[in-house]
């Protein structure tokens, strides 16, 4: 049985994980995609793709029945490119790290981290201090923590956030009972009437066709002027120029993007992440999707996708199972 990781993030996955896979797997490894289309023979043989993306131009994998992918979102598998009867399986283990950065950029917008660290550091400015009679920055007690997609991820949010002392209300495209710290669960189609009661607006939700461009100029006109955007989802669910026009003319106070419209490529490795000048404004937290990737997150999901494959050869059931073609 084979095994092909293709991708640099598979590649270090294979390396991570090596000792840990079934013994006799045959393990091929490509981190380039592009080596893939000069190499049909890697393809042919595999019964497992271990990736993040499949494309229909890639040569055929006509005896793959996993695919294993090591991120959560799977829209860049295509899914018809791949023969029947596959398992499309995904990975998580990032829940607890993406929390963690939601909870960073709340504190740090509510308390002007980054503008009195600054001033302090490069000016000695002690004007945001007492010591001046300064302005005071603010906290997130008390404020409201709007959550749309109320997931894995979403509750950890909920669950950290409602510890230092906010309410949490959510959005979810299905049905979820409020608790673990969650005062009240909008259905989707009431994200109007949820967007305005918002202090922070934190967008967790997967990409679909119910949420690709969900916010967009008229939603974001509902949300409060001092309102703080958070998007760990991805760059599509908020329309680009709407959000960037919003933070440029104020309507909303702030935002803190992990996840973009445009990627580097081969071509370009350092492109910028949008058509937008957004590194131009002062009211935005720009980071290039990273939230979730820190050490802790890298050994959960190796661990997932270790045991998923060494599930599959010992012919046990699969773990976070999204589709079977």
């Amino acid at each position: 049985m084979k095994a092909l990781f293709l991708g640099n993030v598979a590649a270090e996955t294979a390396k991570g994980i090596r000792d840990r896979l079934p013994p006799g797997l045959n393990v091929e490894i490509i981190g380039d995609p592009q080596q893939l289309m000069r190499s049909s023979a890697a393809a042919a043989d595999a019964d497992i793709l271990v990736t993040n993306h499949w494309r229909a131009e890639y040569p055929s994998a006509p005896r793959v029945k996993l695919v294993q992918s090591v991120a959560t979102g799977i829209e860049l598998i295509d899914l018809a490119a791949l023969p029947p009867r596959v398992t499309v399986c995904n990975a998580f283990g990032h829940e607890t790290a993406i929390a963690e950065y939601i909870m960073m950029v709340m504190l740090v917008w509510s308390h002007r981290f980054r503008e009195i660290e600054g001033g302090f550091r490069t000016r000695s400015s002690w004007q945001p201090s007492w010591v001046q009679s300064g302005a005071p920055h603010g906290e997130i007690l008390g404020s409201t923590v709007g959550i749309v997609g109320l997931g894995r991820v979403g509750y950890e949010v909920a669950r950290r956030a409602a510890a230092f002392g906010c309410r949490i209300i959510a959005a979810n495209r299905s049905a979820r009972e409020p608790g673990k710290g969650v005062e009240q669960v909008f259905p989707l189609s009431e994200l109007d009437n949820m967007l305005p009661e918002c202090d922070h607006v934190v967008l967790c939700t997967a990409l679909g066709p119910e949420t690709e461009g969900l916010i967009d100029a008229r939603r974001l006109a509902l949300m409060k002027p001092s309102a703080f955007l958070v998007n760990i989802a991805r760059g599509a669910v908020v329309e680009e120029g709407a959000i960037y026009a919003a933070l440029r003319d104020r309507t909303i106070g702030g935002a803190a993007l992990d996840v973009w419209w445009r990627y580097p490529d081969t071509a370009e490795p350092e492109r910028r992440p949008s058509g937008y000048p957004f590194h131009e404004l002062p009211n935005v937290i720009m980071t290039p999707h990273c939230s979730g990737w820190t050490d802790g997150m890298v050994a959960r999901r190796w661990a997932e996708v270790a045991g998923n494959i060494n599930r599959f050869v010992g012919g046990e059931p699969l773990q976070n199972v999204v589709v079977t073609t």
